[in-house]
């Protein structure tokens, strides 16, 4: 049954944060019928909490040395080389369009008494190219004037919003739609739709120590994996170097790399900059190399401080309140104070390189699904991502994978040439797992570093449980966090070298070409002939 001719395509994006938002205004101005699902509420989830800010070569830097080419080094070289090229520069490429497109929608970014930008630095980059609003509340501000631009869009009767509508699965019917089921109080609902965009967000749930608010629970994963589609690069989890420790103040959140940027320190008990001797950027090195820096720190008996009071006396008092003021109000809240003392802080989890495996269009292997943002693998990231990436490459992929969406043929699919795709077995259920035991297990060999021998641990526990859990929503983000944990296991364990974020202490000897290696995965029952005969075809 094909829709009649000259009728709008209809689209539901699930998840609102800056990629279902962008994705949402974007549909609007394609015309499509579009419905907005949100777990929550409208702008809930992990973008509204980036501190660090938008990576962007605008104009401005342009003409004060910097330039596209620069940042898609900084880009490929934070992501060791296993980056895609033409993924980074079309993002890197998109970022200045974007920046204007966004003040359309009313974003304010911070600029100084003349009217231009006030451009930061952060770690891995070559050149001051950060914008920011709201000093340290980037995420914030941009998800509060997206969102009122998306209610605007639903008051006139562009667009459906559905809160508080958490979606469990996506079907394919014979009429070739997609059926999206959501629970929404209790009760299983469902829209049709030509397409479906998932822009979930990510995984945080599954570890002790995150960055991630507490909905991070692999949704968009965990659904796409379920009707088949090609999960890959799950190896790469980063982890922030510096979390206000949260067995000492559970609600002190992270303190931005931005701080590290103005000129903030790392230090251990002793007072030493242990930075310093390992590598040549000291506390502006790549986050993997801090984070493993710390975490090393903890193993040694030592523990490990942000010293931000410099910053404070060579910038004037006040600096650095002004400068992060977000920061700030909730160090304050826990008696805290960057300018009077060091800050304990460890390396927590707190971003997803991988994900559904997708072109530079957001398509993925299942015809008439899309992703974007954290849940989605752009392969722009690589094995590390660069600080500030984050932001920009939720929005510039949402927005082309809405494009994709109102103009694909039907049955379009990305191209798998070049990822080796495996099959995760089907689990042999036996002992219940509840979301505890699940996340000290990942902590534990899924983090930092791994192992051999820790990682096939994992695995076999993994593959003889159950994961339970008491009411029907917190069942399905438990499955989608085990699905997630499965996922990551296989997948460190496939790459037995270190590259990036994966560190292996048993690593093999480094292979010139480990770097271009992608490994893809696919549940064991679910894919279509079609995704097995690709994977045939990859694998031969």
């Amino acid at each position: 049954m094909s829709r009649p001719a000259n009728t709008p395509r209809t689209l539901a994006i699930v998840g609102s944060g800056v990629a279902g938002l962008c994705a949402a205004l974007q549909a609007v101005r394609l015309g499509l019928r579009v419905s907005l699902l949100t777990k929550g509420s409208l702008g809930d989830g992990n973008s509204s909490c980036a501190q660090g800010g938008l990576s962007a070569v605008t104009t401005q830097g342009e003409a004060t040395g910097d330039s596209v080419a620069s940042h898609v080094t900084d880009t490929l070289r934070a992501g060791a080389w296993h980056g895609t090229q033409e993924a980074v520069q079309e993002l890197c490429g998109s970022a200045n369009d974007l920046v204007n497109i966004l003040e359309e929608h009313s974003v304010q970014f911070d600029k100084d008494a003349a009217g231009n930008y006030q451009l930061g630095l952060e770690a891995a980059h070559s050149a001051h190219r950060i914008l920011h609003a709201g000093g340290d509340a980037t995420g914030a501000g941009l998800v509060a004037a997206l969102a009122s631009a998306v209610r605007a869009a639903k008051d006139a009767g562009q667009l459906d919003l559905i809160e508080n509508a958490f979606v469990v699965d996506i079907e394919v019917t014979e009429a070739d739609q997609r059926s999206v089921k959501y629970l929404q109080e209790d009760a299983i609902d469902q829209l049709h739709v030509d397409a479906v965009l998932l822009a979930t967000g990510g995984l945080g749930s599954l570890y002790a120590a995150s960055t991630n608010p507490h909905g991070a629970t692999a949704d968009g994963i965990g659904l796409a994996a379920r009707a088949g589609a090609v999960i890959s690069d799950m190896e790469f989890i980063q982890f922030h170097p510096t979390l206000v420790d949260p067995q000492l103040y559970p609600e002190a959140g992270m303190i931005s790399e931005a701080v590290r940027g103005e000129g903030a320190v790392l230090i251990n008990e002793l007072g030493e900059r242990f930075m310093i001797d390992i590598d040549e950027r000291a506390e502006l090195a790549p986050r993997d190399v801090v984070a493993r820096a710390i975490h090393a720190q903890y193993q040694a008996g030592h523990q490990v401080f942000i010293d931000a009071r410099a910053v404070e006396t060579a910038k004037g008092a006040g600096f650095l309140a002004r400068r992060f003021p977000s920061i700030t109000a909730r160090l304050k809240a826990c008696s805290l104070d960057m300018t009077l003392a060091p800050i304990r802080v460890v390396a927590a989890q707190h971003y997803a390189m991988g994900g559904i495996h997708t072109d530079t269009q957001g398509r993925t292997s299942v015809p008439g699904i899309y992703a974007a943002g954290e849940c989605a693998n752009t392969t722009v990231h690589g094995a590390n991502r660069l600080a500030s990436n984050s932001l920009l490459e939720a929005m510039v992929f949402a927005r082309k994978a809405v494009h994709a969406a109102a103009t694909d043929e039907p049955g379009s699919a990305c191209d798998l040439n070049g990822l080796v795709v495996g099959e995760l077995p089907e689990t042999q259920t036996q002992a219940p797992m509840e979301l505890k035991q699940l996340k000290d297990l990942a902590s534990e060999h899924l983090g930092v570093y791994r192992t051999g021998d820790g990682l096939q641990q994992f695995m076999s526990v993994l593959d003889s449980s159950a994961p339970v859990a008491q009411a029907p929503r917190a069942q399905s983000e438990l499955n989608n966090l085990y699905t997630c944990a499965r996922l990551i296991a296989y997948a460190a364990q496939q790459r037995t070298q270190s590259l990036g974020a994966h560190h292996r202490l048993d690593a093999n000897d480094q292979e010139a070409t480990a770097h271009t290696i992608r490994y893809g995965w696919v549940l064991s029952g679910v894919q279509s002939i079609d995704h097995q005969l690709k994977t045939k075809e990859v694998n031969a």
